[in-house]
């Protein structure tokens, strides 16, 4: 019985005397010697150069910082009642205001700096004045003044008052210690004085300065907005309250240095001068003086305690 073979898949049947052939060779693709072509391998195109990139100044919106620029004859018909000199300082003023680039903080910052100078001020004027040998001056005069009192009592007799050698001799003591305290007390209260005068100048200049800040102010009021305008307006009743203030300041310098003055005059022209005499009355002073001691005692004393009395 013979069987046929079945080859799935299609393949040809083999001819008979196929397997004695030798099999072909296999041929090589590329052939000794020969030049493979170039293969063109697609590509992009080169990129472009680029060009560096410029930086210009960008015109952003800002605010442009233009000072006041006012004539001085404008301000004369602004303000008729200012000297020269008066708004002159008040035209500096305005060339550092930029009204443009001034914000809320700064409008109630204006004239800030005098005001605070002006405290200042005060402030060392009251530390001039509370001195110590302010205050204890008139206080050792005072004591002088109840001592010697004494004393001329005792002079205008009584039954029951006591002899006035022997009051004296218990007051000498006291007597000669404040002769020498109100002695070192001259220099202390020269020092002081030559203080006080020392500030007469800065306040000047204060009051300048804060009365062109005022001028100023109120001259900006018709440049600046509503919103400004009253931030501005409430710096200009503070500043006109400044200069009140000033002026006050200025009279009690005056009156402090005033009062110095006299009380070195009081001291030095005054008791300094006449307590030797007294103590050279006092010291012949008997326990039971004649009319004629008990008259010049009493006159030396009535002096003294006149010009002490005037001194407080």
């Amino acid at each position: 019985m013979n069987i046929k073979v079945t080859v799935i898949g299609g393949a040809p049947e083999p001819e008979p005397g196929a397997e004695s052939r030798p099999a072909a060779r296999v041929r090589p693709t590329v052939l000794p010697g020969a030049t493979l072509p170039a293969t063109a391998m697609p590509s992009t195109s080169p990129l472009a150069a680029t060009t560096p990139p410029s930086f210009t100044a960008s015109a952003l919106p800002g605010v442009q910082r233009k000072p006041v620029e006012v004539a001085l004859p404008a301000l004369a018909r602004r303000f008729p009642q200012a000297d020269a000199a008066a708004l002159q300082r008040t035209q500096g003023v305005l060339a550092g205001v930029h009204v443009q680039s001034v914000d809320a903080a700064g409008w109630l910052r204006f004239g800030m700096a005098e005001q605070e100078e002006l405290a200042a001020l005060i402030r060392q004027r009251l530390q001039v004045a509370q001195e110590a040998t302010t205050r204890s001056v008139p206080q050792h005069l005072r004591r002088l003044q109840e001592l010697l009192s004494d004393v001329l009592e005792a002079l205008d007799g009584g039954f029951f008052r006591r002899p006035a050698a022997a009051v004296w001799a218990g007051h000498e003591a006291e007597v000669v210690q404040l002769e020498s305290l109100l002695g070192a007390s001259k220099a202390a209260l020269s020092d002081q004085l030559q203080a006080l005068g020392q500030l007469q100048q800065p306040v000047l200049a204060c009051a300048q300065r804060l009365e062109a800040s005022a001028l100023a102010a109120e001259y900006l009021l018709d440049q600046v907005g509503p919103e400004a305008g009253g931030l501005l307006l409430a710096r200009l009743t503070s500043l006109t309250g400044s200069q009140a203030m000033l002026q006050e300041h200025r009279l009690h310098l005056e009156q402090d240095a005033s009062r110095l003055q006299e009380l070195m005059t009081w001291v030095q022209d005054g008791v300094l001068l006449k307590l030797p005499a007294v103590h050279a009355q006092l010291a012949r002073l008997a326990s039971r003086p004649s009319e004629t001691q008990r008259f010049l005692a009493a006159e030396k004393l009535t002096d003294i305690l006149q010009t002490l009395k005037r001194a407080l």
